[in-house]
């Protein structure tokens, strides 16, 4: 009696066992091949950039800043109108590349927009295309690659580089690539990077990844809002779009610092500087190449211009502040842009005495606020009229 009983057992798992891997086998098959059809998220998967911005897709920011009407992104999925790529007759064009920055503020809002109008209330109406293609989490080396594959459409004149200090050295793992599977993102290695087909394989099951990515992605979004919504009744001031949870906002501000450490920085990120400093010297050649004049503009951290900021983390966590230079990835850029003939406009001493009087970015969104994006704007403007390759009147 016992051993057919177990034959029914073992013949019943085996079935269930069947039945589960078939069910993840087609269900594997069906996020790979249905992927671009279901998952209609911000950003798509793109075989060279490893993602882009789903193009006319509602940017999460809106027009003011807020997420309420719906603005869409243009037709290579930017946070900019749609401009035509063959300039008009008498217009001159600024291409701004960059990450994250050039989504805070929304379409109207961002410094770009801002610096636009500023050339149209100096001419008396539309001279200077400015066009915002700021790439979400990207650093200079896959900015690179989406200059060369959509940016130089555009015809400019002059291109600026928007240098994020916080972290545009410390993201920029040589091996890294940021994809995007099923509406998520996914760091995979490219030296290992396999496509089927046209779709990207990875090593875990899509399905997983799917399932933990929405998962965080609903636990984040949910305690941040409730976050803000307390921050917003404390202070009187409107719900912040787009904060981070506090326990993701002090992690940031902790891995920044990493790179700030005057001890161990140079070593520990070595590749990055490196890659960082090749695809620079790489995009000022192509543009030389083109006719093309290049700028590159930094950005400062929060960290490195919000002192309160920069004490508060170090007590956080309990870090020896005297080990930290907050200017040190200036100074190594400025270092290289120097000897390479590249010019820049670097914003941290504006920044550091304008925050002094009001706060120039979110309430942890690690992003400038309206007057951040602002004083952005301003600082570019005074640099770029006072060149000698001036955008002058018409």
């Amino acid at each position: 009696m016992v051993l057919p009983q177990l034959r029914r057992t073992l013949r019943t798992s085996i079935k269930a066992t069947v039945i589960v891997l078939s069910s993840l086998l087609l269900l594997e098959s069906l996020l790979i091949v249905l992927d671009p059809y279901l998952f209609r998220s911000r950003f798509e998967y793109d075989p060279d950039m490893g993602f882009r911005g789903r193009a006319y897709f509602p940017s999460p920011f809106g027009r003011t800043g807020d997420g309420a009407d719906g603005t869409l992104t243009n037709q290579f999925g930017f946070n900019d109108r749609d401009y035509p790529l063959q300039k008009s007759g008498g217009t001159q064009r600024i291409l701004f590349i960059g990450d994250s920055f050039g989504w805070a503020g929304g379409l109207d809002g961002n410094y770009t927009a801002r610096l636009e109008r500023m050339f149209e209330q100096r001419d008396g109406g539309h001279k200077v295309d400015v066009i915002n293609a700021g790439y979400s989490g990207t650093h200079t080396g896959e900015q690179l690659v989406m200059l060369k594959k959509f940016g130089l459409q555009y015809h400019p004149d002059l291109v600026v580089l928007g240098f994020f200090a916080g972290n545009d050295f410390l993201d920029a793992d040589p091996n890294r690539k940021l994809i995007v599977l099923n509406g998520c993102p996914v760091n995979i290695d490219k030296r290992h990077e396999h496509r089927l087909f046209g779709y990207p394989m990875v090593a875990n099951l899509r399905t997983l990844v799917l399932l933990e990515e929405k998962y965080q992605l609903y636990r984040e979004a949910s305690t941040a809002r409730r976050e803000g919504e307390a921050w917003a009744k404390t202070t009187g001031q409107p719900v912040p779009f787009g904060n981070l949870s506090e326990t993701n906002f002090w992690h940031a501000q902790q891995l920044r610092l990493r790179f700030f450490n005057r001890k161990t920085s140079a070593q520990e990120f070595a590749a990055n500087i490196k890659y960082i400093f090749d695809s620079l010297a790489e995009m000022d050649r192509l543009l030389k190449t083109s006719g093309i004049k290049f700028v590159v503009a930094i950005f400062p951290d929060e960290l490195q211009v919000n002192r309160q900021l920069f004490d508060s983390v170090t007590a956080k966590f309990n870090l020896t502040r005297e080990d930290y230079d907050l200017d040190l990835p200036q100074n190594l850029l400025k270092s290289f842009l120097t000897a390479k003939d590249i010019p820049f406009l670097d914003m941290s001493n504006r920044f550091r005495d304008a925050e002094v009087q009001h706060d120039l970015y979110g309430w942890r969104t690690t992003h400038w606020n309206n007057a951040g994006n602002s004083l952005a704007a301003e600082l570019l403007f005074q640099y770029l009229v006072n060149q000698p390759y001036e955008f002058n009147r018409r």
